[in-house]
């Protein structure tokens, strides 16, 4: 480092050529403007890799909305066809091949009721709701049993599905849903109850309780020329 000069003349002392003058100050001004470089490099870095993420998350979910729509929550395409029956040796309606269990675990199938009109009600003895509707639907059973078939099928054990069986008095058809036959046709709440004619197409599928009026006006509308 070059020595500070002394002038005799003036009697200053002059600081030798290339010495940075203001100290820390100065560094200071030096730093500032690479820390800035520095901050501007590492946003582009993090907006580099960002960018791809955020385009990559709405291509997945307008993926998934178009899955949603066009299948998943939709109508069953199987269920709209028909399926061969071995043993009679004609064409049944593929709604009809789906399958119950009764209360003692016997294997039951839809075709039961097929040529007639069935309303079938999924019910649980915790679904306040189900318990509810339980007396109109045995109310429907008694005024309009000639022209409808009605099935309950419960989504729990057999035990609380036949006690609230028994408490409420109803005496239609009751099962239970151990081959997740809520889902197949498309409930999604409790309770739901599913309208099917007497050809196996399955008109409507309802979530929500419904009391004997509304289950009488659905009956007429659905089933009127049945």
């Amino acid at each position: 480092m070059a020595a500070r000069q002394h002038n005799v003349r003036t009697g200053s002392v002059e600081e030798p050529p290339g010495l940075l003058l203001g100290g820390s100050d100065a560094f200071q001004g030096y730093r500032e403007p690479c820390e800035s470089r520095k901050s501007t490099l590492e946003s582009n870095m993090a907006n580099s890799w960002r960018r791809p993420a955020i385009s990559f998350l709405c291509l997945y979910l307008v993926g998934a909305v178009i899955f949603l729509v066009s299948g998943a929550g939709g109508p069953s395409k199987g269920l709209e066809g028909t399926a061969s029956n071995s043993d009679e040796g004609t064409a049944v309606p593929a709604l009809y091949l789906l399958k119950f269990s009764t209360f003692e675990g016997e294997e039951r199938s839809l075709s039961k009721f097929s040529g007639q009109p069935l309303i079938v009600n999924f019910f649980a003895s915790w679904c306040a709701p189900c318990v509810k509707e339980m007396p109109d639907f045995e109310k429907l059973h008694k005024t309009h049993g000639h022209r409808v078939n009605i099935l309950g099928l419960a989504i729990e054990e057999a035990r609380p599905a036949r006690e609230i069986v028994e408490s409420t008095g109803v005496t239609y058809s009751v099962g239970l849903d151990e081959y997740d036959l809520l889902a197949t046709l498309d409930g999604f709440a409790m309770p739901t109850t599913v309208f099917i004619s007497q050809n196996g197409e399955r008109l409507e599928s309802h979530s929500g309780a419904l009391d004997y009026s509304g289950l009488v006006s659905r009956v007429e509308k659905l089933f009127g020329d049945e």
